[in-house]
């Protein structure tokens, strides 16, 4: 909530706005959190499936003998066995974020809307309905919110 104390946009908003900016940056902060995450975990999951062809290529392999079974080659690896784990976890642990992003992508929306429809409301005075652009431009530029347009 300081950070919408900001001197540019303080004298526009009154304390209901700036609750509800307040609480517009914070889902947006959480989204971006849970966004974040998701694409940590992708690009850890990537890495471990190429190491783990890597490891299979130019270990596994050169020892192999010609008559031996492919599966049983693979399956007798621990450190297959640890990979394939990592990548079963991360796989579950990614949908489980990706529920919680969705969860704060739509509250995150659903705020930005009702603050959109409810334009008139929030700017008290005819001074403050003058210069609410400069709010839009303050949101847009600092949090990369858009509450101009749905």
């Amino acid at each position: 909530m300081n950070a919408l104390n900001h001197w540019k946009i303080k004298p526009f908003v009154n304390e209901l706005t700036s609750i509800v900016l307040a609480q517009l940056v914070d889902k947006k902060v959480e989204k971006d959190k849970w966004k974040k995450a998701i694409n940590q975990w992708g690009l850890s999951m990537i890495f471990v499936v190429l190491a783990t062809f890597v490891y299979l290529y130019y270990y596994k392999l050169p020892t192999a003998s010609r008559f031996s079974n492919p599966l049983t080659l693979l399956f007798s690896d621990e450190m297959v066995w640890i990979c394939t784990g990592f990548i079963i976890f991360s796989s579950f642990y990614m949908i489980w974020m990706k529920k919680k992003y969705k969860k704060a992508d739509d509250d995150f929306e659903a705020i930005r809307k009702d603050f959109i429809d409810r334009n008139e409301e929030w700017w008290s005075d005819e001074e403050q309905w003058n210069q609410r652009h400069v709010v839009f431009e303050f949101m847009k530029q600092e949090y990369n919110i858009n509450i101009l347009h749905k």
